[in-house]
This record gives structure tokens, sequence and C-alpha cells, in this order.
């Protein structure tokens, strides 16, 4: 059936209308014309108590439900109400209050077949089409407009206090999202996530995305919950909510109970969490062991360490397989103790103690070569702190006299050190503004600030050069919400290589100068750019963007093939020349393979007739020698050419010169395809091509 529109019928016009009228049609009748049809099957039942509060509820959120009437016949007025005999009662009511008139037009659906009429007469609850979430949202909207309480509502509406509520965060969102949420564009879950914004404008754009149909639920979910620190945050553990709280920390509660509280001040969280990893760290000083902090125990191992290896129980000695086992019964004996424990009690730390010494035990029974000589401390939900172990850099095998004196040396014990940039002093009058004033003056601040950065390319370049001063040369100042440039950067490295003296090593050590300078001089980032000179400004930007530059490639089979072109360009615009600053050396030599090596010398001109005939190390002394007394670095070497092509060698795509071998011409190839046991595509990890 058909469902069409028609004006207002008026009064004693039922007769000549009825024709043209169908089932279901909806239009739009005066009050005084709605009479209660007799064949209602409550029609002889009185006014009952609920009358009024359901007037109420018409009066602020209007008939929810339209009535099924149908047309009067002799005598009767023009429509008979068959389904919704207490409404009329309402709208007469609110008549008599002097609310409304007879004129006022009521929405109803008429029923002009008998068939029709029967099923509006005996169309029970459960068979009615359910109301929409989105229209009891609107209609909690207009009950607070009319001031009726929460138990009002709920009663009217036939849902729980609870219910109401939570359905009431939603009734000032915008009206798009409702319109969304209606059409089927939105779940409520994601009405909820909206009401979570408190831009209105943001929210009427995200719906509009969802009205359109190119909204995602993982593009909400970023933008409500991005940047959240919540009490789930691992760092919470071990420093634990009363703690933070007694230091002026703050925190507020989810919109609708389904969120973790959100932690106001995660700088301040930072602070105490790195104040009681100190405090640990203290207490671990007799393991000997150098201590270092951070936000995740994933990172590469610090500078003058190594990564643990791999254990292979069937490798392990009796004595080691036994340390072993004695060490993981006394580290689950501990880790039971802690679990039972409060992480942010004071108690717990001396259990942490006992349950690091036992892993650090564990993991030295496993080592081959070497010892332990680092751990870094990272935050845990599960146990308040996880501990992960390094051991020291191994570089060549001591003789007898040398393992003794290096077993009887002390090892420095370090704990956590202190972040370069020292605690901002700053105060903050709020003036008892709330979440949302507080972030629309901040809001507004920072437009302003830009605007007037934006004028000024002096200041700009200060702020930059400090931002990327804190990021790649200062220690412990990684978190960018607690930078006022929204700017990330990194300092290049490779992981078990340390940097290389006459190339970036260099630059490091200018960096490392620098931050003596600026420790020495008491100020902070900004203020100490601010006083360099001109021209050291820009020879410290130039070391900045330097080290933060990463063109390695892992593997011969993921080119980077966008980087590279951009390689080739900032090559073109330094003239770079790597034969300036290094020649091939031995341990660059020694990862090639004997017919490389020879090609090496025939590119150098070198003729040899005993170099064929040499062994390989002999011929990696051969070739380090020529290309000393030549000043020269290989082709493959070299960014200052055009984009390579970079074919398949013969022996498939696993073959290449070395996954870091930089930029590999086809003629580099051709040279350097690999025969006997010198494969550069193998999986070999002791030897991984260019030490950067």
């Amino acid at each position: 059936m058909t469902k069409t529109r028609t004006p207002p019928i008026a009064s004693g016009e039922p007769a000549a209308s009825a024709a043209k009228l169908q089932d279901f049609q909806t239009l739009r009748v005066r009050l005084v014309d709605l009479g209660l049809a007799p064949e209602n099957l409550r029609f002889d039942e009185p006014v009952d108590d609920d009358v009024p509060q359901l007037a109420d509820t018409i009066g602020a959120a209007g008939v929810l439900i339209a009535p099924i009437v149908r047309p009067g016949r002799k005598d009767e007025a023009p429509f008979m109400v068959l389904d919704g005999r207490r409404r009329r009662m309402a709208l007469l009511l609110r008549r008599d209050r002097g609310e409304i008139d007879d004129d006022h037009l009521v929405t109803c659906q008429v029923a002009v077949s008998k068939a029709a009429q029967a099923a509006a007469l005996v169309l029970p609850n459960t068979e009615r089409a359910p109301i929409h979430t989105a229209a009891v949202i609107l209609a909690i909207g207009k009950f607070r407009k009319a001031r009726m309480d929460t138990a009002a509502i709920a009663k009217a509406l036939g849902y729980d206090v609870v219910e109401i509520r939570r359905l009431e965060a939603l009734a000032g969102v915008h009206a798009k999202v409702l319109d969304a949420f209606r059409q089927g564009r939105l779940t409520l879950k994601q009405v909820k996530l909206l009401a979570r914004i408190d831009d209105k404008t943001q929210q009427g754009q995200l719906a509009q995305a969802a009205l359109d149909g190119h909204l995602q639920d993982y593009q909400l979910r970023a933008r409500v919950e991005g940047g959240r620190v919540s009490v789930k945050d691992p760092r919470v553990a071990l420093v634990g909510m009363g703690r933070y709280a007694a230091a002026g920390g703050g925190s507020s509660s989810d919109l609708f109970g389904e969120m973790p509280d959100v932690v106001l001040d995660p700088d301040l969280l930072q602070r105490l969490w790195q104040s009681r990893v100190d405090e640990l760290g203290e207490k671990l000083v007799p393991l000997g062991l150098t201590v270092f902090s951070g936000p995740d125990g994933g990172v590469a191992a610090p500078d003058g360490f190594e990564t643990l290896p791999y254990v292979y129980h069937g490798d392990l000695t009796d004595a080691q397989k036994a340390a072993r086992a004695s060490a993981r019964e006394a580290l689950d004996a501990a880790r039971v103790r802690l679990k039972a424990m409060a992480f942010d009690s004071e108690a717990a730390l001396d259990v942490m103690v006992e349950l690091i010494t036992a892993d650090a035990a564990l993991a030295a029974a496993g080592l081959g070569r070497g010892q332990l000589g680092a751990l870094l401390l990272s935050p845990s939900a599960d146990l308040g702190v996880e501990a992960r172990f390094f051991r020291t850099e191994i570089e060549e095998v001591l003789d007898d006299e040398d393992e003794t004196d290096a077993e009887t040396a002390p090892r420095i014990a370090a704990p956590a050190s202190p972040p370069d940039v020292a605690e901002a002093k700053v105060s903050v009058e709020l003036d008892g503004a709330g979440h949302r004033l507080h972030e629309t003056r901040t809001d507004i601040a920072t437009r302003g600030l830009i605007r007037d950065l934006a004028d000024d390319p002096a200041a700009a370049l200060t702020a930059l050069l400090a931002q990327l001063f804190k990021c790649l040369a200062l220690r412990g100042t990684g978190r960018v919400s607690e930078s006022a440039l929204a700017v990330e950067a990194s300092a290049y490295a490779r992981s078990g290589a340390p940097p290389m003296p006459a190339l970036d090593g260099e630059v490091f050590e200018r960096l490392a100068a620098r931050r003596e300078a600026y420790l020495a001089s008491g100020l902070r980032p900004i203020g100490f750019i601010d006083g360099l000179p001109h021209g050291e400004k820009m020879a410290l930007l130039a070391e900045l963007v330097a080290v933060s530059l990463d063109l390695k490639e892992v593997r011969n089979t993921l080119i980077r093939r966008s980087a590279r072109a951009e390689a080739v360009e900032i090559a073109a615009l330094c003239d770079a020349d790597l034969a300036a600053h290094w020649c091939a050396d031995i341990p660059f030599l020694a990862l090639h393979s004997k017919k490389q090596l020879l090609a090496m010398l025939s590119a150098m001109e070198v003729e040899d007739d005993r170099a064929a005939g040499l062994k390989k190390d002999d011929l990696v002394t051969l070739v380090g020698d020529a290309a000393a007394q030549r000043r020269w670095a290989p082709a493959a070497l070299s960014w200052a050419s055009a984009e390579p092509e970079v074919e398949a060698p013969e022996d498939g795509p696993e073959t290449a010169v070395g996954a870091d071998a930089g930029p590999v011409t086809g003629q580099a190839l051709e040279a350097a395809k690999v025969e006997g046991d010198a494969v550069a595509g193998e999986e070999d990890e002791a030897a991984p091509a260019i030490a950067a």
C-alpha cells in the first residue's frame, strides 16, 4: 500500500473525501474532529491516573505514534479513533488546560477498508513498528526543555531511569547525527562516540560524511580516542591513581561509562612514573648493570650493547640448564608474589627487584659469549614494570689473561638518567573553567599563535630547530605531547652497528658537543637556540636534518624507489662525495665474494697477477690497500647518479650485493654476481652488508 501526505481535512467533509483516501494514508486532523470509535476495545474505560503524565509527555515531545482513525459515519465525528484512545484523552486534557485549542492538528493514519479497520482494532503492541531510538533521544531533549525530571521521562517513554540518563547525553548532538542514525548510516555506538566530541561543527561534518557513505568506524574511533591517556595506561600500574591524585593530577569519567577514565595530566603521570623507575633503578645497583628506562621495551639495543641472542636449549651445558631451571623457579615465585600486591606500593618495589634479579640470572645463564651489561625498564600493566636485558658488545675473542681481567673488573651501574630538558615551571589560571571552556580557550590561543608565528620566519626557525634539537640530540624528550610543535623526528641508527667515525660519527660528535653546551647554559631548548648566531643556527639545522636521513633497505627485494629518488636529488644539492670522507675498508670488503673483490680491483685499474690465486683474507687486504692509496669508494655506494635500474641477479631475487649497499647500478650488479660461499642474499645476520 502507498502512503501519501494530504492536506488537513476540514470538519464536515469526511464523506466527500473518504472516497479519495487510501488505507494508512497519513493526514492531519483537527482535534475537534477526532472522536472515539465505539468499536475501540477499551471504549468504556474511564480516564486513568496516568493520562495527565501522558499529556505532559505530549506537550514536551509531541505524539510519537500517530493514532489510527477511520472516516466517521452518520452522526459521528469526521474521524473516529480506532487505536489511540489515551492519546486522544491526553490531547483533550491539554485543551481543557488551555494549552491547545480545538483547531490543534493531530497527525493520524486512516484505515478506510474494513480489513484495515479490523487490524487497527486488534493490533497488539508487539506488532507495532518499534520507535527508533533517534526519536526517543529527540523526545528526551524536548522533555528536558519542558523541565520534566528523569523519573517522569522514564515513565513516559517506558525506559529505565539509568537508560534515560545514558540516552539523555545524546540529546545534545548535532541534528545531522540523529538524522544519520535514523537512516541507519550510524550505529548507536557511533552516535555515542560522536557525543564525546565537544565541537558540534565537527559532529555535523562527521555525520555528513556518514550520510554520504564514506565515514569509516576506525576514523571515528581515532578521532575520539586519539591522544587519550586512560587509567589503563601501563604507567598507572606502577604510579597508582592515589599517588597521581595526591600530586594534583585530575581525571574524568566517560560520558557513558563505557570507556576507562581519562588521565588529564599525562605529563605529571610520566614524571611520577620516571620517579618510581629511578627509585627502582637505585635498588638494582647491586646487579652491576647499566639501567635505562623508556616508554617501550621493544626498542633497539642502546649504544655499546647488543640484543641477547636466541637461546637454543640443546646447545646449553648441564650447568647452564641447571642455572636456568633454578632462576626460572625463583622468577615464577616472585611473579606470583608480585601479582598478589598493589604495584604502586613501596613493598612492591622490593619484590620487583627479586623478580628482575631472577630474570637477569635466567638471561645470563643462557649466554654462550659475553655478559649482561644493561637492562631497560619500561611500563607493564601485567607486572608494573618490564625488564629487557642486553649484553656488552663482543668485538673480538679475548685471550686468557684478558678474560681474567674482564671477569674481575667491576661494571658501572647507573640508574635511569633524568631527561635533559628540565621540568617547565608554568602557572595556569583555570578560574573554575570546565573542560570544554578550557579546550576552547587553548584552541583559540593556539590559532592566534599560529597567525603570529607565520609572520615571523626567524622565530619559526628557532622553534623548529629547538624541536629537532630535542628529538635528535637531547635525551628523555621523545613525547610529542610535551612539545608545542607537533613535529617528530628520529636519529638514524642501525641495530648492532655503531656510528662510523669518519661519516655519521663525526656528525653525532658535533651534536654531542652542542648538547654539552646546552646543558651548561642552564636554558631551555628555545632559549638556547635563540641565543645562537645565525650561522650556528644554520649549521645546527644542517646537522639535525642530516642525522634524520634514513635510506637503508633491509632486503634486496625491498627497494625504496621514492626515497632513492629524493636521495639522488639531495646528493646533487650538496655535491655529495663519499670518497672525500671514507674509502673501502677491511670490514666492508670482507662482506664481498672473491669475484666481487676482483671486480673492484678491475674498477680501480689495479693489475696484479697474484690476485686471482690469493685466499679470501689476503685478497681483502690487497683490495683494501689499493682503495686506501686511491681514496676509492665503490660506485654502488654513490647517490650522485640517475635512478638505478635494478634487475634480478642470475641466482634469483634473493641474490644481491648487499641489503644496505646503497644505489646499485646495472654495471655494479653485473660485477657483483655472487658465487661460491659468498652469496650476499643469504640470511646471514652476522654479515649484513654495510655498517651505517
